[in-house]
């Protein structure tokens, strides 16, 4: 009989925590959810600049035709960038070139203040993560999107919570990257 109070109680407090960790992963993604979406923020096609008049322009629209996005021609004194097949696909998406969605793997620790405030800790893979996100041109180009994409799985972000009166809990900061990985 001990032992079946002892499995019960076991289980039972198993089940309280994952229950109580799904409740916190479900309120960090709402608020990952409303962060600004995984883009590049190239918005307008084409891209003309005065033949070596912006390296650094350069230098992002280069990887970019590294990962087959775009493509360049010469027209007079200016270097033109256009989308290519599979850059028109991925840009109409969403009007910009996006690579996906953080989602919360899972919580690292959840380390309370006091009875109402805490900070939880965990980590993130990306859903939907495109292969030309992957370019190693692109992600040095992009030096956001490489630390985003070297933290997959590795890189732990902290978020602070607080419980309020009416015992719901809420999330009360941005999701903010421990480690940078640059």
């Amino acid at each position: 009989m001990r032992f079946i109070i002892f499995i019960l109680l076991s289980f039972s407090s198993v089940l309280c925590y994952a229950i109580n960790n799904y409740e916190y992963m479900d309120k960090i993604q709402k608020k990952l959810d409303n962060q600004t979406p995984l883009c590049l923020g190239e918005t307008q096609w084409p891209v003309s600049v005065k033949n070596g008049s912006s390296v650094w322009i350069n230098a992002k629209m280069e990887s970019l035709v590294d990962a087959g996005l775009v493509k360049s021609s010469i027209e007079g004194h200016n270097k033109v960038w256009f989308l290519t097949l599979l850059g028109s696909k991925e840009f109409k998406r969403s009007g910009d070139f996006c690579y996906g969605r953080i989602i919360v793997k899972n919580i690292e620790s959840i380390t309370h203040i006091d009875e109402k405030k805490g900070f939880i800790i965990f980590n993130y893979y990306i859903e939907s993560l495109p292969e030309w996100a992957k370019n190693k041109s692109v992600r040095v180009a992009y030096s956001y999107l490489d630390n985003i994409v070297t933290g997959i799985n590795v890189a732990k972000y902290r978020v602070e919570f607080e419980k309020m009166s009416s015992g719901v809990i809420e999330i009360t900061d941005e999701p903010t990257q421990l480690d940078l990985l640059y």
